[in-house]
């Protein structure tokens, strides 16, 4: 068999400094050198984009047209929900307790015929 290999050796001192190093070293790079990109159509910018954006400051983020399209709409429908349902509290009223009565009194016990 041949002398031990340099498989799943433990690192040297030496090893392990020059790796610190040369990450340390790309890190401040990485800092220095940051071109933050463009950002297009800021107000639909979702969540997952922003966690794209926080994890890589350089990366252009920008929305297909059909995502920019389903969040327009979806943004569409929201608004108009939100408006139908200011309209919808404003005439509620109170039904009164005679109206009540009828609509119990009127539906009563019913005969079902039998279909044999």
């Amino acid at each position: 068999m041949a002398p031990g290999g340099k498989i799943n050796r433990p690192k040297t001192e030496l090893g392990k400094n020059l790796f610190k190093r040369r990450r340390v070293l790309t890190k401040q790079k990485r800092k220095k050198h940051r071109i933050v990109g463009a950002v297009v159509d800021e107000g639909l910018i979702t969540k997952h984009h922003l966690k794209k954006r926080s994890t890589s400051s350089r990366a252009n983020v920008t929305l297909s047209g059909k995502k920019r399209r389903k969040l327009l709409k979806q943004l569409r429908h929201m608004e108009k929900e939100k408006a139908g349902m200011e309209v919808e509290e404003a005439p509620k009223k109170k039904q009164t307790p005679a109206a009540k009565k009828k609509e119990k009194k009127s539906g009563g016990d019913e005969d079902m015929m039998d279909m044999e």
